[in-house]
């Protein structure tokens, strides 16, 4: 009851207590707020004189300062700047004139090669015209002239060159005034920048010191305003800390009131807790008999059971000897049954190892006569690339060779423009080869998918370390003979063999099923962290039994997909051998076919025609030998001398006829 009452009298002093610490706060708020509207003002009113001390004294000084050396800079930089003017504006002029005389110069050798063309034009006719003069004087005349012509000719361009020569001795001299010009330029550039330094430099100093100066001042009225400011404040923290002492004495004063009260609130509830405790310890007491009375009902029906559980216990011994007895009969049968089933294990081992040799033997035939197939086959198809590439180059060749005379056909015989087919059709058929090639060899590497892993290729840490705790944990697994032949070998070599035996009988033929092997080694992806060995039995176990699943729902699988593949590749190949003929023998189509029939038969009436042109060439060639020997007869009795004694002779008739025909 005491400590219910404390705590009761705890609880009416936390209210008070809570009471007072709220009426406190709101206190010490309203003082606050009304020490922020003093500081607020009293901020404001320094703000305004800072503000208007700050403009007072220094920045007017810096701002009159920085004019007057802006003043100073802008004249300098005017004075310097006059120089500069001055050059350019003369450059200017000389450039303007320069372009002037260069127009002049253009025009003058533009006239002068115009009259020099014309000139030399002339003089190159008369030439021509000397050469059917006949009379040497006016030869000479004609040949005096030219000379002056060309005399007047070098004498022009003699001319044009002093006029040159002349104007470039100018330019020199010019260039050479214009050097000394600069340099008197430079010279008062130079003169004036020192002044300008020098005037700058002093207004500067000068500048400086009055800014020095009116920093001064204002440094010494600014402390006197603090002083006097910060003696303001001292006072006014003197009476807020009067102020907070009063207020802090009436608090303590109302505290220790409430307190009295309180306590006196407490007695009276304690007096009351105390007598409602005596109460229901009267109660508690009359249930305490009560539970005594359930008790000793309880612990009569508690021997009244034990006794019940002792009889049944005697009941419980006798079947247990009759159990034993049952128990002793069913050993002498499983020992029964354990040697039976030695016998029979010992005869499925001795079947079992008569049926892995032969698997073995026949798996060795298979893969013998499996390699020779491939052996024969590649050879085969090797062979048969061969002819086939053979041929198809006799094939492209005769095919280039009808283009061709196609084309002199068109252009020569025709007058055609003719245009050849495209180039893709002599391409071989696939990609890098003939017909087939690229399946054939697809087919020869689903064949070799199924040998034995390369260690080179799976060279990674995980991997060797799983290696490693399967060589230490799966030894078991490796056959008797295999391990009796690896005891004279070194431990590297060892490993190497158990671990190539362990993975034979686990199932793994590749690097997929390697990599599958691994993620039931790894405890962890991402840190690539082993499982502990003693969990190694079961990670075999588990992927043994889910990579045998695999083997016999993806075994028909595999084999369909196989010769699907095989067969794929064969009709591919037929497919392309049909695509080149098709390819070959619509190089000339049908109706080039029809225009070479229609120019065979026009050749043929124009070999015709041009037999027949050979044979009368024959026999006017004759009549030619006739004609010359008629002629040869004819002036052979023309010029005899018997024509003398004739009064008309036949010359004077065939000279009569010829000038008559002439007329």
């Amino acid at each position: 009851s005491q400590p219910a009452a404390c705590t009761m009298e705890g609880e009416g002093e936390g209210g008070m207590d809570r009471e007072a610490r709220i009426l406190a706060r709101r206190q010490r708020i309203e003082e606050l707020l009304g020490a922020k509207a003093g500081d607020a003002e009293d901020k404001s009113r320094r703000k305004n004189t800072e503000a208007e001390k700050e403009e007072s004294r220094s920045i007017v000084q810096i701002n009159e300062s920085k004019s007057r050396i802006d003043k100073i800079q802008t004249n300098g930089n005017a004075e310097v700047t006059k120089v500069r003017i001055m050059g350019d504006s003369r450059e200017n002029e000389r450039r303007i004139n320069e372009e002037v005389n260069r127009q002049g110069r253009r025009q003058k050798l533009l006239y002068e090669a115009e009259s020099s063309a014309r000139q030399n034009a002339t003089v190159a006719m008369k030439w021509s015209a000397l050469f059917d003069k006949e009379i040497p004087q006016e030869l000479l005349a004609e040949i005096t002239t030219q000379r002056d012509t060309c005399e007047r000719i070098i004498a022009s361009k003699d001319r044009l060159i002093k006029e040159f020569k002349a104007e470039l001795k100018a330019k020199d001299d010019e260039y050479v005034k214009s050097l000394k010009k600069e340099a008197e330029d430079i010279d008062l550039l130079l003169e004036r920048m020192g002044k300008h330094f020098s005037s700058l430099r002093t207004s500067f100093e000068d500048e400086l010191e009055e800014i020095e100066t009116a920093f001064m001042q204002e440094r010494h009225e600014t402390m006197q305003a603090f002083e006097q400011e910060l003696t303001s404040l001292m006072d006014k923290r003197r009476e807020k800390e009067e102020h907070y002492m009063e207020a802090r004495r009436r608090r303590v004063e109302e505290d220790q009131r409430q307190l009295e009260a309180q306590r006196v609130q407490d007695g009276e509830d304690y007096n009351i807790l105390k007598i409602k405790l005596e109460t229901e310890i009267q109660t508690l007491e009359q249930q305490l008999e009560e539970m005594r009375a359930t008790y000793q009902l309880n612990q009569e029906k508690l021997d009244y059971n034990y006794r019940v559980l002792v009889e049944r216990d005697s009941e419980n011994t006798n079947t247990i000897k009759q159990q034993k007895k049952k128990l002793t009969r069913m050993a002498d049968v499983l020992s029964t049954l354990k040697a039976k089933y030695a016998r029979e294990e010992r005869r499925y081992k001795t079947e079992n190892k008569d049926l892995t040799e032969d698997y073995k033997r026949i798996t060795e035939q298979f893969k013998d006569l499996q390699s020779k197939f491939q052996h024969f086959e590649v050879a085969d198809t090797k062979r048969y690339r061969d002819v086939w590439q053979m041929n198809e180059e006799i094939v492209t060749d005769l095919m280039r060779k009808v283009l061709q005379a196609d084309k002199i056909i068109h252009e020569q015989q025709l007058g055609l423009n003719w245009y050849p087919p495209s180039e893709h059709i002599f391409q071989p058929a696939g990609e890098g080869g003939p017909p087939g090639q690229s399946t054939s060899a697809a087919a020869a590497d689903d064949e070799g998918e199924g040998g034995q892993f390369a260690s080179g290729q799976l060279d990674n840490e995980n991997i060797k370390r799983m290696l490693e705790l399967l060589c230490n944990e799966a030894g078991f697994l490796v056959e008797g003979k295999i391990q009796k032949l690896l005891d004279p070998l070194p431990p590297d070599e060892q490993n190497l063999l158990k671990i190539d035996s362990i993975l034979k009988v686990l199932g793994v033929e590749g690097a997929a099923d390697v990599e599958k092997l691994l993620s039931y080694f790894l405890a962890d992806a991402d840190t690539h962290e082993l499982i502990h060995p003693n969990d190694a039995i079961k990670a075999i176990k588990a992927f043994v039994e889910e990579h045998q699943a695999e083997r016999h729902r993806g075994g028909e699988t595999m084999k369909t997909a196989k010769l699907s593949a095989k067969e794929a590749g064969q009709e591919g190949t037929r497919r392309e051998e049909r695509e080149f003929w098709e390819r070959m023998s619509s190089i000339v189509s049908d109706k080039t076919y029809r225009v070479w029939n229609a120019l065979e038969k026009a050749q043929g009436k124009y070999h015709t025609l041009l037999n027949t042109r050979a044979t009368l060439i024959g026999e006017v060639g004759d009549l030619q030998l006739q004609n010359d020997e008629l002629k040869a007869l004819l002036n052979q009795y023309l010029s005899s001398r018997i024509n003398e004694d004739l009064h008309v002779p036949p010359t004077q008739v065939i000279r009569l006829n010829n000038y008559e025909s002439l007329r």
